[in-house]
């Protein structure tokens, strides 16, 4: 049990440490010009470190700029605010996914696993 719990805090690190370097990379990167690379390479090393739960984050990352759009009836233009809303949103996703809803997962498939090796064994001992 104890190594299972490790595993997680190490997982965790990792992950969260990695989401932080990209953000710091592309913030670093970003140079202030409508038509800078950091963004994309942000989105798709998120994407990358959130999948498959990104593909609701983009959707949904989409849609905010779509509607943005729309409604100010001007571009959206790449800013460090910007880049920073869409990191937070894949982040969210990714860290709900993969901290929050697999471990759960994970933990009730091994209860059910013990679960069902114990069954029969138990059905077989009262049989004797």
């Amino acid at each position: 049990m104890e190594t299972k719990k490790r595993f997680w805090t190490v997982f965790r690190v990792i992950w969260v440490t990695l989401c932080l370097a990209v953000l710091a990379y592309c913030q670093y990167a970003f140079d202030g010009k409508p038509n800078s690379d950091a963004e994309e390479v942000l989105i798709i090393l998120m994407f990358i470190l959130s999948v498959p739960a990104s593909f609701v984050a983009g959707a949904i990352a989409v849609g905010v700029a779509f509607s943005f759009e729309r409604l100010m009836h001007s571009p959206l233009h790449t800013t460090r605010l910007e880049m920073l809303f869409t990191w937070g949103l894949f982040f969210a996703a990714g860290y709900i996914q993969w901290l929050t809803l697999l471990p759960r997962a994970w933990s009730k498939w091994q209860m059910r696993k013990s679960a069902h090796s114990e069954g029969p064994e138990l059905k077989r001992s009262d049989l004797a």
